[in-house]
């Protein structure tokens, strides 16, 4: 019998009994050690910083609650944080690092899609599972079993729900579209998630199986706003990041365009709505939290976050949470609530077997009740609600009725 075929029944055997021994005591099993390591890999710099550390802020808001607690059986969490610089190659160096050096349980983290397409096959060789906070790249969790979790939902489940709201609003029967090439979630949703999307709901994709192009940062879009012109769409769905869509529609709207435009959930990062004024007003976006959602989970959450993002990254793009920091704070309680239900050591020799321990029971997560979250489908990623906002008043505003 070979040692990974040893250490995989032993595991085997530890979660069953720890199964059992949960569903007959709240809590089973003493923590050891004077901390518990977790770590988040997150943009703090590079054109994902401000993103960045507000998901860092809601990891550490979590933390700060859970400690307040009392931690985990009296054993206080300890939030190691790396900077991937928005960079898929310094993300490895800092999934590695939390890994290797800190020897975390689990990492909350990476953002970007074209992150987590360096990072998820790291996790798996290193046995340490991550919960991605943003990545929405239809199928990458799936093509990374069994160690990637991606605590958002995939940008197919959310264009269903933006075009349905913003067809009925616009009466849209014809639509161009124009896409980043290069960022992985942008390309995916220009390129395969709103064509079908679009044509499932009886609309018309004028720019066919070739969308108006561009690759991220961008300054000029000049050229690609003249042809979107000239093809008189009802309407504009973009695979962008948000300071690229904040862009894209500046320059229609100087170009003399009035139609309306719409996106996935990569636009409501970069502040379109603060910084696009009137020009960026009536365009529809989804996501899965809104600041005014009214539960207690949200109401705890905005008050750790507010609180502690007086102390860390101050700023004005840091003081309020969006849908990211809400994201990484339930991923912490995930991680925490799996702790407690898997009799996680805590012991420095039974840090693979703990991490497995981790990877196991998120796999079969389905009725966690986070702010936003609920677990994880077969295939590892959010279960999550939608919800449809528009750009009204220089912000992100709820559709009345969805």
């Amino acid at each position: 019998m070979g040692r990974k075929t040893t250490t995989a029944i032993i595991v085997f055997f530890s979660v069953l009994l720890c199964t059992l021994a949960f569903h007959t005591s709240s809590f089973a099993g003493p923590i050891a050690g004077k901390e518990i390591k977790i770590g988040a890999v997150c943009p703090i710099t590079g054109h994902g910083a401000n993103v960045g550390k507000r998901e860092a802020i809601g990891a550490q808001a979590a933390v700060d609650v859970i400690n307040a607690r009392g931690g985990v059986n009296g054993v206080p969490l300890k939030l190691y944080i790396e900077d991937t610089a928005s960079n898929p190659q310094e993300a490895v160096n800092a999934v590695r690092k939390l890994a290797g050096d800190h020897k975390v349980l689990a990492i909350v983290g990476p953002h970007y899609s074209s992150v987590g397409e360096t990072t998820f096959p790291l996790g798996n060789r290193l046995k340490i599972i991550q919960i991605a906070v943003a990545s929405s790249k239809p199928g990458l969790a799936a093509a990374n079993r069994p160690y990637a979790f991606r605590n958002t939902l995939t940008e197919d489940k959310v264009a269903v729900a933006v075009i349905r709201e913003w067809k009925k609003r616009y009466n849209i029967k014809k639509v161009a579209i124009i896409t980043d090439i290069k960022d992985a979630v942008s390309k995916s949703v220009g390129t395969k998630v709103l064509p079908p999307a679009f044509k499932a709901q009886g609309i018309e994709v004028m720019t066919g199986d070739k969308p108006v192009t561009f690759q991220t940062n961008d300054t000029q879009f000049r050229a690609q706003i003249t042809k979107l012109k000239a093809m008189n769409p009802d309407g504009v769905g973009m695979g962008a990041l948000g300071p690229d869509a904040l862009n894209i529609i500046t320059e229609a709207r100087r170009q003399g365009m009035t139609q309306p435009f719409m996106s996935t959930a990569p636009i409501m990062e970069g502040e379109v709505p603060e910084l696009g004024g009137k020009a960026v007003v009536g365009t529809f976006s989804g996501t899965i939290w809104n600041i005014d959602l009214d539960t207690p989970e949200s109401k705890e959450f905005v008050k750790a976050y507010k609180k502690r993002a007086k102390t860390m990254y101050t700023s004005q793009y840091t003081a309020t949470p969006d849908y990211y920091p809400v994201n990484g704070y339930d991923a912490v309680f995930m991680i925490v609530e799996a702790i407690k239900h898997m009799c996680v050591s805590n012991k420095p020799g039974d840090l693979q077997m703990d991490q497995d321990k981790l990877m196991y029971y998120m796999a079969t997560l389905r009725d966690f009740r986070g702010v936003a979250s609920r677990g994880f489908n077969c295939v590892g990623d959010g279960i999550k609600d939608v919800h449809v906002f528009e750009i009204k008043g220089g912000h992100w505003v709820p559709i009345a009725g969805q």
